[in-house]
């Protein structure tokens, strides 16, 4: 009998350790699952866009980095009353019937936008254009797209500030 309880309690103390071992493991599995969304988090890119016009500044279309990373932007899209805009020259002969005037423009697309650094996208100083321009804009059903994402390869979409996470498609 002495013999079957010291193997008893052997086998306790066994599973005891087997037990102490699987959580240890699930604790260590947990800490590494918050570790890694912390790491992601630490470099989170915010992208924002905006249409900003004052008549001693013009009319400008802002893209702004409002995270702690920076976004790596894949596409920008761009449509003017349900239909595509191609390059952005095209959406001043749609808006104005023509690119003949005083204007700066960028592309975002497959750009590294640093954290709390912005682009401005379009920007036209001359008060006549501006207000026209910002006019026929606030007039027509535009919208834009920028699909963008962090180091670590998270995807997002920026429509305006709106962000939604999901994959460039």
């Amino acid at each position: 009998m002495g013999k079957n309880k010291k193997i008893s309690s052997g086998v306790k103390v066994g599973l005891i350790a087997i037990t102490i071992n699987i959580i240890t493991v699930a604790v260590y599995i947990y800490q590494t699952n918050l570790m890694q969304k912390q790491q992601h988090a630490s470099v989170w890119p915010y992208l924002e866009w905006r249409i900003i016009y004052n008549q001693d500044d013009g009319v400008v279309l802002k893209v702004r980095n409002n995270g702690v990373g920076p976004a790596i932007i894949n596409k920008a899209a761009i449509k003017l009353n349900n239909n595509p805009v191609p390059v952005l020259d095209s959406l001043f002969s749609k808006l104005l019937g023509t690119t003949q005037f005083p204007h700066l423009t960028a592309e975002v697309q497959n750009r590294v936008l640093p954290a709390g650094e912005s682009i401005n996208m379009i920007k036209v100083v001359d008060p006549k254009w501006a207000e026209l321009l910002y006019a026929k804009v606030n007039e027509s059903n535009f919208e834009m797209k920028i699909c963008y994402e962090s180091i670590y390869e998270d995807q997002w979409v920026c429509t305006g500030t709106i962000v939604k996470e999901s994959r460039c498609n």
